[in-house]
Parts: structure tokens; C-alpha cells; sequence
């Protein structure tokens, strides 16, 4: 593959992205009395998710807290979100046909979302030690809401129209990039009480900083 074909890949794990899907799953299922307490739960496992991916990047950025002896400066959050949002959009998407096509759809959410984690590798934009860690997180939780929810997940739509959902839901943020870094830089400066915050160290392994936004 090319640098674009990983880039365009990589696009589908931003949370420009996957945030506004994200928030249409949850409406889904809050679109239904019966699971309207799943809609709930799945709100609150994307905000762990997030919050975990989160908390490794601003300790690092504000008090150079990472994992020693290797090249880490917080979980790839591509990969953490992919890994919850597409299988469980999958099994969403297939709730109302067989138990085998269900779980053929969440298994190809997974296999997307282990795309996009190859993706932010390819595009030097994590190391595979970010990219792994992420993805445990997310399939972390991705499996413990599956399990406890997994067979009470019904979309108010047939498949193919969740798919069209989809496509015009993405038209116009596929491609746009989510303002994280610069958030959660700020973040870092604010708690830390510094002017400045860290980033990833130079090829030489020495420390680099940059003042805070």
C-alpha cells in the first residue's frame, strides 16, 4: 500500500470520525424503550475509552510520564476508539439477521479496526508499542460491552440502511482532523502548572518541549 492508501485508512479512525458515529449508535439505541439503559452503558464506555487514552497522553505531555525503556508517549487513540466503536457498529448494524452474520460483521469491525492500528504505525504517527496498548483498551472494553450487551443490541433500522446512515453521516467529516492534541496539550499545561509540554524525543532520544498553547 501507499502512504495515501494507509492515510486514507488512518482517516477512518480519527474521532472526527468516529465520535459522530459513536453518538449515532447511542442514539439508535436510545431510539428504543428496551434499550434505552444499553445506550446508557455504551456512553459510558466510550467516555472510559476516551478517558484512559486521555490520561496516558497528558501524563506524559505534562510531567514526561511514559513507559521506560521504550518509545511511548500514550496510547494510539485511532486505535483505542477503532477497536470499541466499529465491532460494536457492526454488531448494530446486523442485530436483526442471523447469529452467524452478526458475528461475521463485529469480527470484520475488529479486522478494520486492526487495519487502522497497522495504519497509524505506517503513517509514523505512534509507535507499535501505542499502537498495541491502544488496541488492548479497546478491545477491552469493546468485548465487556459485547458480552453484557451484545445480544440486546437492535438498531432501529435495517442493515442496509444503517449503512447509508453511515455514508452520510461520514460525507462530511471523513478526512477532518479532531483538535485532540492541541485540547489535551492545554490540559497538560493547566495541570502541570508549566509553560511548556512534552512531545516525542528527537531521533538522538533526547527530551524535546514546546511552549504551551
Amino acid at each position: 500500500m501507499t502512504q495515501l492508501d494507509w492515510l486514507r485508512l488512518t482517516n477512518l479512525g480519527d474521532s472526527a470520525v468516529l465520535l459522530p458515529v459513536a453518538a449515532l449508535v447511542a442514539l439508535w439505541l436510545a431510539a428504543r424503550a428496551q434499550t434505552r439503559a444499553v445506550a446508557l452503558a455504551w456512553l459510558a464506555v466510550l467516555g472510559l475509552d476516551i478517558a484512559v487514552v486521555a490520561a496516558t497522553k497528558v501524563a506524559y505531555m505534562g510531567w514526561g510520564i511514559g513507559l521506560p525503556g521504550f518509545d511511548f508517549i500514550g496510547l494510539s487513540g485511532h486505535t483505542a476508539l477503532s477497536f470499541l466503536v466499529w465491532p460494536v457498529l457492526g454488531c448494530l448494524a446486523a442485530s436483526r439477521a442471523r447469529p452467524g452474520v452478526r458475528f461475521v460483521a463485529t469480527a470484520l469491525g475488529f479486522g478494520l479496526a486492526l487495519a487502522i492500528a497497522i495504519s497509524r504505525v505506517a503513517v509514523h504517527a505512534h509507535t507499535p508499542i501505542e499502537a498495541v496498548l491502544g488496541g488492548m483498551v479497546g478491545v477491552s472494553f469493546a468485548l465487556a460491552f459485547l458480552w453484557r450487551f451484545g445480544r440486546r443490541l437492535q438498531a432501529p433500522l435495517r442493515g442496509v440502511f444503517v449503512v447509508i446512515s453511515l455514508v452520510v453521516l461520514m460525507l462530511p467529516t471523513y478526512g477532518e482532523r479532531f483538535p485532540s492534541n492541541p485540547v489535551l496539550a492545554r490540559l497538560a499545561c493547566a495541570l502541570s502548572g508549566r509553560g511548556h509540554f512534552q512531545v516525542r524525543p528527537g531521533p538522538d532520544g533526547q527530551p524535546r518541549q514546546r511552549v504551551c498553547p
